[in-house]
């Protein structure tokens, strides 16, 4: 039973070394996936490209409001990443560019033209603002924007991702209301945004907050 007993623990030690480095492994090859990046690029969020009747300018008002709450929070997010910095719009209109309204042409020519190894596109989909109160609500916000992260070399998509939310009440849907931080109060459009924004980037190799 002695024998038996060191045996087990023998086993169990050479396992435990094996699992570990075999995670250890595993980390290196998602670290050696990472492109290497030292400069970042912000493009000013865009409007998603959409067919809008001459008649409602209500949507495409909404989609520009809300890509300018979202560079503002971008401001806030990126202030302490030194090596990210926003492209202002002098910078954008001196790009020597033929599809200017491409996004994905026009980061790959922000990236080599104002050398950043990477550009941030944002896209915001949709934005609608919240009617009526905190605690009372006609119609919640909605809000739905992409970020696509591309290497300016190749303008390969390195990291992307999606948010899209309605905000539902907390008896109909409690995971999605804590997962905004919502807790039992009805978010703005800028707060929901705001949230989708934080999660998001946090996900991001290249963009998380350390």
């Amino acid at each position: 039973m002695k024998n038996f007993g060191i045996i087990f623990i023998r086993c169990f030690v050479i396992l435990s070394f094996a699992l570990f480095a075999s995670c250890a492994q595993i980390a290196q090859e998602e670290a050696k996936d990472l492109v290497p990046i030292n400069t970042i690029g912000v493009l000013p969020a865009l409007p998603v490209s959409i067919s809008v009747q001459p008649s409602d300018t209500k949507t495409m008002e909404q989609l520009e409001a809300g890509a300018q709450i979202i560079d503002t929070l971008l401001l806030e997010y990126f202030s302490s990443h030194k090596n990210v910095r926003f492209i202002s719009q002098a910078e954008l209109e001196s790009l020597q560019t033929g599809q200017a309204g491409n996004p994905i042409y026009l980061a790959r020519e922000a990236g080599r033209q104002l050398a950043y190894d990477a550009v941030l596109v944002t896209e915001v989909i949709r934005y609608q603002t919240r009617t009526g109160t905190a605690y009372a609500v006609d119609s919640p916000a909605s809000v739905a924007f992409a970020f696509k992260l591309l290497a300016a070399a190749n303008s390969q998509v390195i990291w992307s991702a999606e948010f899209d939310q309605t905000q539902q009440p907390l008896f109909e849907n409690i995971l999605k209301s804590r997962t905004t931080g919502s807790g039992f109060r009805w978010l703005t459009a800028a707060e929901l945004t705001e949230a989708g924004m934080t999660k998001k980037l946090n996900s991001c190799p290249y963009l998380h907050k350390d």
